[in-house]
């Protein structure tokens, strides 16, 4: 079934707690307004250990994050919760610590479980990957028309949105797309068929989709979207919702559920990132899939004036 062979990573890889909790550092200054000059004089640090430590390059001292936390305005649970889960900053992974069949190591993957503080994360991330390429069975954040992410942020069937709503901290509306991202969306075909009652919503946003495929230039960064057969069946159709995104240089496997998953490292995020690869190369070409949006546009319409 998996085709594709897992890259060698280039580098030791972070601890996903680490790279995600330096992106969150740099969210919280910058939605702050405040300078890397003021977060370090805050911590008696210079501006580029402020910057290493935003971007996972170097390790921080438990005692550091936690003052910038505070100055930041996080404490209580939420600054414990990091606190905890953050590696000892003289951790190194080391592929001897590997086990199982998953062949993980310690700190290879992290489960952020601090609700609605774990949900804005995620958001950064997905907007702040310089690339990205995942596996949806509904059109992801970014893509959507406004009637179609109404039904998909719906506080009734949404446990986790993946876009900013009242309720999540305000620090993640102010989280900016990556203007130069790379992002490649590998659509499930059953979107194609998926309207139930709301069938005219779903034909305005397959035909939004059409749209974004007929305007992809070559060579010019933006979304690529193409839709992703069930047969063959492929790695990604057995491991379910994934995606593999590049932040500050770092790669890490990601899923959300009830909460945000990371991994980075592991033989199981090298066969997730080797499995999305092959997904890609088995999707739809960029014409099958403009194609196939439209007719599924065309059919959804008819069925909502029947």
């Amino acid at each position: 079934m998996l085709h594709a062979t897992p890259a060698s990573p280039t580098e030791v890889p972070q601890a996903p707690a680490r790279i995600v909790t330096g992106l969150y550092l740099r969210c919280l200054r910058e939605a702050r307004g405040t300078t890397l000059e003021d977060a370090a004089r805050a911590v008696g640090g210079s501006t580029s250990a402020v910057s290493r430590w935003e971007r996972a390059e170097s390790p921080i001292r438990k005692d550091v994050l936690q003052r910038l936390l505070a100055r930041y305005g996080v404490m209580g649970k939420h600054a414990d919760f990091l606190m905890l889960h953050m590696p000892p900053q003289s951790y190194s992974r080391n592929q001897r610590d590997e086990q199982g069949l998953a062949r993980r190591a310690p700190h290879d993957c992290w489960a952020d479980v601090a609700h609605g503080e774990a949900t804005a994360r995620y958001i950064a991330v997905m907007r702040m990957a310089s690339e990205v390429t995942q596996f949806c069975m509904t059109v992801p954040a970014g893509l959507r028309t406004q009637a179609y992410e109404q039904i998909v942020l719906d506080p009734d069937v949404c446990a986790t949105p993946d876009e900013p709503v009242l309720g999540l901290p305000s620090w993640v509306f102010k989280v900016p797309w990556d203007a130069g991202q790379r992002r490649t969306v590998l659509l499930d075909e059953t979107v194609l068929t998926r309207g139930g009652s709301q069938s005219e919503v779903v034909a305005g946003q397959l035909r939004h989709l059409a749209d974004l495929v007929s305007r992809e230039k070559s060579g010019v960064r933006g979304p690529v979207v193409r839709i992703l057969p069930m047969s063959p069946v492929v790695f990604v159709h057995s491991v379910g919702l994934h995606a593999e995104v590049t932040l500050h240089g770092h790669r890490l496997v990601t899923s959300i559920g009830l909460f945000p998953f990371y991994e980075t490292g592991s033989g199981a995020a090298q066969a997730i990132g080797a499995g999305l690869r092959e997904a890609v190369s088995a999707a739809c070409s960029r014409e099958e899939t403009y194609d196939r949006l439209v007719h599924a546009a065309d059919a959804m319409q008819r069925r909502a004036t029947s």
